[in-house]
This record gives structure tokens, C-alpha cells and sequence, in this order.
């Protein structure tokens, strides 16, 4: 009788794929080692576990952060092989070197969350949505300046976005999104501006499995009118897609919020509205997160 093949979750399998073409982009990004290295060991691969381990070591050293690289080594011990004990002695000279500690876990998430007092007898959802229409409004402006939109198709997204201004409900306000409707061809040279700039890989959030308890982690009205979205977490660190990963104040805000460092990629426009749809599907905004005289 022929052995089983083992079956892993097709999404597992999907997010791994996606990672290993974004490490041949960006071979240190600490971020996708890490989910790489816990893939890995989910799916019973060893040796690409172990050379994920190794890169992300050296990866640690360079930002001089002994102490997650030592949390590395504890794995590392477990190979013989002659590349996992170098890197454990790589690890163990740097202690002897004075290498410093990176910065604390925590540090990340200290600023302040911005925006918050921009109109402070609003509603948190009102008071959202203007932060949201000003940060999208300054993201068509800096897509001007580059030259990825022209001055017609960017005037005619930033009436699109005044507009929005006294409508009432909590939806999602975006740029990109669109943009995305608009003209499909543009909607993608604007997104890949974007990420290119922000620092923010593309994120095929359908290869996820977004559970509300993870939406959760952001207040309700952030989620749906930002379009920011947390879909996993590796360790101390909250991966989080978004439409708009310019907004650095929303950056500070998000991590503020979750209390924990983040790792921001670009979502799709249409795939982030399918998910918050699939998530907040008949679900009522928070009533501590609706218009005061509600």
C-alpha cells in the first residue's frame, strides 16, 4: 500500500510560494525569513528551514539584535551540519566583539498614535474619516509629483475624495482603490509606485486565512475606513496589509495601536474591499465608533 502523501493547507502553501519569490527581491528581508523559517518547519522541510535560519541569522547580525540571534542559534545547535554550526559560531563571536543589542522589541510601537486630536469633538469614526481623506488627498499629490499620475486623472480622484466629506456610514476610503476602478492600468502603475517608495511589498491577502480575531486587534472604524488589515503575526511582529503605506503617521498609529512592531505590505484594493466585506458582512460599526447623537 503506497504511503499517504501529506497535505498541507493550500493557503500555507500559497503564502510560502509568495515568500520565496520576494526573498529573490529582497534576499534579507528579516520579515520574510522569519515566516519562512516557521513555514518550513510546518510543513516538515528541514533543510530549507535550515538555510532560512542561517540567512536570517546573518540578517540579525547586521542589524546587531544578539539577543533574536541567539534565539536562533537555540535552533541552529540542533543541525550538524557544517553551515548551521558556523552560523552558531558567527553568533557566539559577536558576543565577544561588544556587538550592542538591536533596539527593544516595544520601541516601535511608542509614538504617539497621530491624528487623534485633529478634531477632538468628533467621533473616533469621523474623526477617521478626515484623517484618512487628507492622508489619501496627500498620497495623489506625491503620485503627481512623481509623475506616476497626471494632473487630470489625479483632480479628478481628489474630487472623488472631497466628496466623502459629509457622507455618512463607515466605509473605505482609498486612493488606490480608486484609482483601481478608474483605470485598471493605472490603478497597478500607482500601486507599484507606491510600494516602491513605502518600502511595502505586494501582499496577496487571499492567500490568508483573515480571521476576525485578527482584525480585531485595530479599532473597528480604523479598519474599515483605512483599509488596514493585520493577517498574520510571526513572533513579536504583526504583519499588516494596507492601501496606503506612505501614511507614516498611520504606521505609528497602527503599531501604537497593537502594541507590537509591524510589518507593512500593499494589499490589493479589491481583495482588501472582499475581505472587509467577507469580515464586517452585516456587522454594525461599534456604537462607541458611531456619530455622537446617534
Amino acid at each position: 500500500m503506497a504511503e499517504e502523501t501529506p497535505k498541507f493547507d493550500p493557503k500555507l502553501e500559497e503564502g510560502i510560494a509568495y515568500f520565496e519569490k520576494m526573498l529573490q527581491v529582497m534576499p534579507e528581508d528579516r520579515t520574510t525569513l522569519e515566516f519562512l523559517c516557521v513555514a518550513y518547519g510546518q510543513i516538515g522541510e528541514p533543510v530549507k528551514q535550515r538555510k532560512a535560519l542561517i540567512s536570517l541569522a546573518g540578517v540579525l547580525l547586521k542589524e546587531k539584535d544578539l539577543e533574536s540571534a541567539d534565539r536562533i542559534a537555540e535552533r541552529l545547535v540542533q543541525y550538524r551540519e557544517p553551515d548551521a554550526q558556523a552560523a552558531v559560531l558567527r553568533i557566539r563571536a559577536a558576543h565577544g566583539l561588544g556587538m550592542g543589542l538591536g533596539p527593544a522589541s516595544g520601541q516601535a510601537g511608542t509614538s504617539a498614535a497621530a491624528g487623534e486630536a485633529a478634531h477632538p469633538t468628533s467621533s473616533p469614526q469621523t474623526a477617521t474619516l478626515h484623517i484618512a481623506i487628507k492622508a489619501e488627498k496627500d498620497l495623489v499629490q506625491a503620485l503627481v509629483a512623481r509623475k506616476t499620475l497626471d494632473e487630470s486623472t489625479a483632480d479628478d480622484i481628489l474630487r472623488h475624495l472631497a466628496e466623502l466629506e459629509n457622507m455618512p456610514g463607515c466605509f473605505l476610503v482609498s486612493a488606490l482603490a480608486m484609482l483601481e476602478k478608474e483605470n485598471t492600468s493605472i490603478g497597478e502603475m500607482a500601486a507599484a509606485a507606491v510600494a516602491e517608495d513605502a518600502g511595502a511589498p505586494p501582499i496577496p491577502l487571499e492567500a490568508f486565512e483573515i480571521t476576525p480575531e485578527l482584525a480585531q486587534i485595530l479599532p473597528e472604524s480604523l479598519v474599515r475606513v483605512r483599509g488596514i488589515l493585520p493577517f498574520a503575526r510571526l513572533g513579536g511582529t504583526l504583519l499588516v496589509a494596507t492601501l496606503n503605506p506612505a501614511d507614516s503617521s498611520l504606521r505609528h498609529q497602527v503599531e501604537a495601536s497593537a502594541g507590537s512592531p509591524c510589518r507593512f505590505y500593499l494589499a490589493h484594493p479589491r481583495t482588501m474591499e472582499e475581505t472587509l466585506d467577507r469580515l464586517f458582512a452585516e456587522a454594525p460599526v461599534n456604537p462607541e465608533e458611531g456619530e455622537e447623537g446617534s
